[in-house]
């Protein structure tokens, strides 16, 4: 009867331990693409617009990320913005066309050059150059050129 019992316990370790590699295999099988991307999301932060050699904050502004279903690129959306502080209204700014690239802990975001939409259309003028920033955790960097204005944001993931 001992050894009936030693057997059954044996048994259930054997099952016990198989179930949890099996657990740990299902739960390991993201790809490495998945792991790495940043969801979609909003975040908020401040715009930082360099104009006539001064810097100009724009506070609490909020900018989405939406990254493309294969995961290689992504637009980001500027709402609110205003470019200079003369600037009688504020605008929203939606840049596409942006590589991103995983990295340690996030992903990368750059774009040599892409013509940003605004008020239902294009604005060859304000062509973004030199796009390159990165998404790690809940944080969110960028800096650019909207045509002759060096451009950056520093922000958090709203949740």
């Amino acid at each position: 009867m001992q050894d009936y019992q030693l057997n059954y316990n044996n048994m259930k370790t054997k099952l016990l331990l198989l179930s949890l590699l099996a657990f740990a295999a299902v739960a390991c099988n993201k790809s490495d693409k998945e792991a790495d991307a940043p969801r979609a999301g909003d975040f908020k932060g401040v715009v930082t617009v360099t104009f006539q050699e001064s810097d100009f904050d724009n506070e609490d502004i909020s900018v989405s990320y939406s990254p493309s279903e294969d995961g290689n690129s992504a637009e980001l959306s500027i709402f609110q913005i205003k470019f200079v502080p003369q600037m009688p209204v504020t605008i929203d700014v939606t840049i596409p066309s942006i590589k991103v690239a995983a990295i340690k802990d996030g992903v990368s975001l750059s774009c040599d050059s892409v013509v940003p939409l605004a008020m239902g259309g294009e604005y060859p003028r304000y062509t973004v150059t030199g796009l390159s920033g990165t998404i790690i955790g809940d944080d969110m960097t960028f800096s650019l050129k909207f045509g002759d204005y060096p451009t950056s944001f520093k922000g958090k993931r709203v949740k």
